[in-house]
């Protein structure tokens, strides 16, 4: 059993240094949807024109003198410093490069890595309703890496906010944490590496947006046929009560597989911004799966950020897994980290995790530290 959790914690810090994606905290700038910066309406990715330009002038320390600069293609903010100005049209680039230093603790054991855990070739090209997107890059499965595409998808919207797309994406569910770690997102699987092949069908209102995906399964299930891939169905609403109050309802169905029986998850999402500078985000979750003891799992996260001088946000995390039946136990977590974004296409990142294992009395520490550079 100690193996195990041996093994079970090597593959989280693992999955900890892939870490990155959406900013569930800019909440407190009064920007509720993912959409409104990146193209992915579920989040992270390559960012829109409008998102590059509030990480010129607003997001970061350094902001931009001339808030009309931000608009520029060839300006600072756009792709490589602008060196393409407008002569892609209306394709756009971006390239996501993400070197990172971790540190592991575990029962007197330590060790400590530098790695490049993301190195994307991402591009999307709109015209009107339509918007086609993709990404190619370093893909790291343990010690090994290998080129290949997360998330390429065909998407199409129209004026009264209907819209449906095709490819792999990840399904929408609860909140998009930056984190894939997080216990509501790998603890769910819907982690880094969870995209479905499928398709979502989605509403877009004035203060609302309902999404429903159905899929045959895992993208990776799929392509290594190894047996876990199964029909998936995911369906997400979220309702903007305020600029900076959100609340979000998911659920989602996994049939059995040929090695695995069905299952489905739950889930209510609350985010507020009470007061100017600060984000809470919290999610509770259960995950049942059927067998002889009907399991039910329940998993919350909270995430509080606090940008304490611009451009500069501190965070804490607590987090809760309830025993899955498995004999794992329960775990608690608890992240404490720190962002700066000195200036466009530059991101730090600093995280401390603190797992405990209440069946076993474990204990694992982890540091990470990143630099995001978006170009």
């Amino acid at each position: 059993m100690r193996a195990a959790i041996v093994t079970t914690a090597l593959g989280v810090v693992l999955g900890i240094a892939r870490a990155g994606g959406a900013e569930p905290m800019f909440l407190s700038k009064q920007y509720p949807a993912c959409s409104s910066c990146h193209y992915s309406p579920t989040g992270g990715g390559l960012l829109t024109d409008y998102g590059r330009s509030l990480s010129h002038v607003e997001l970061s320390t350094f902001r931009a003198a001339d808030p009309e600069e931000a608009e520029r293609l060839d300006g600072e903010q756009a792709f490589l410093f602008g060196a393409l100005g407008d002569s892609a049209g209306d394709l756009r680039l971006g390239i996501a490069l993400r070197p990172s230093h971790l540190e592991f603790r575990f029962s007197g054991v330590s060790s400590d890595r530098n790695l490049l855990m993301q190195a994307d070739l991402q591009a999307a090209y709109r015209r009107g309703g339509l918007t086609a997107y993709a990404s190619v890059g370093r893909q790291v499965e343990g010690s090994d890496a290998s080129l290949g595409s997360y998330e390429h998808w065909l998407g199409y919207q129209v004026e009264n906010g209907f819209g449906v797309r095709a490819g792999r994406f990840l399904p929408a569910y609860g909140v998009h944490f930056a984190d894939h770690t997080s216990f509501n997102r790998d603890g769910l699987e819907l982690g880094t590496d969870d995209q479905v092949y499928g398709v979502e069908v989605s509403r877009t209102g004035e203060r609302s947006l309902v999404q429903v995906s159905v899929s045959p399964g895992r993208a990776e299930s799929l392509l290594d046929d190894d047996g876990t891939g199964a029909f998936f169905s995911s369906a997400r609403v979220q309702l903007d009560l305020s600029p900076r109050a959100v609340l979000v309802g998911s659920a989602a169905f996994r049939a059995a597989s040929d090695v695995r029986p069905r299952s489905g998850l739950a889930g209510v999402a609350l985010g507020v911004a009470p007061v100017s500078g600060l984000s809470v985000w919290s999610q509770l979750d259960a995950s049942m799966t059927e067998g002889p003891l009907r399991q039910t799992a329940w998993i919350f996260v909270n995430e509080t950020a606090y940008e304490v001088y611009p451009g500069i946000w501190a965070r804490i995390s607590p987090q809760y897994r309830g025993d899955d039946g498995s004999g794992a136990g329960d775990i608690g977590r608890l992240v404490l980290g720190a962002s700066w974004l000195p200036r466009t296409h530059w991101n730090v990142n600093l995280s401390y995790f603190r797992d405990r294992n209440r069946l076993f009395g474990i204990s694992t520490s982890t540091f990470l530290s990143q630099v995001h550079l978006f170009l």
